[in-house]
């Protein structure tokens, strides 16, 4: 993993957007990072799939090089509002 890929785990605070945009919180950090790239549609759709308060582990890669946009490399929900893990 380089410098700039961070992998770990995360809360869900906003649902992605319309254009595909999704907000999370770091464990412990409590830094916010908007994703905004997939590899693949399977991975928006699990990310879309996600309401707010859902707890994921993500690997995560810049996708732009100046703001705080990041690509879901890989999804893994851990706890969703709703109970457990799928």
């Amino acid at each position: 993993m380089t410098d700039r890929e961070k992998q770990g785990t995360y809360t869900v605070i906003s649902e992605q957007t319309d254009h595909g945009c999704t907000t999370v919180r770091a464990h412990p950090r409590n830094a916010t990072y908007h994703i905004v790239d997939y590899p693949d549609e399977e991975a928006r759709e699990r990310v879309a799939n996600l309401s707010a308060g859902s707890v994921v582990t993500l690997e995560l890669s810049r996708a732009g090089r100046r703001s705080n946009v990041w690509r879901a490399e890989s999804v893994s929900t851990t706890q969703t509002d709703g109970g457990i893990s799928r």
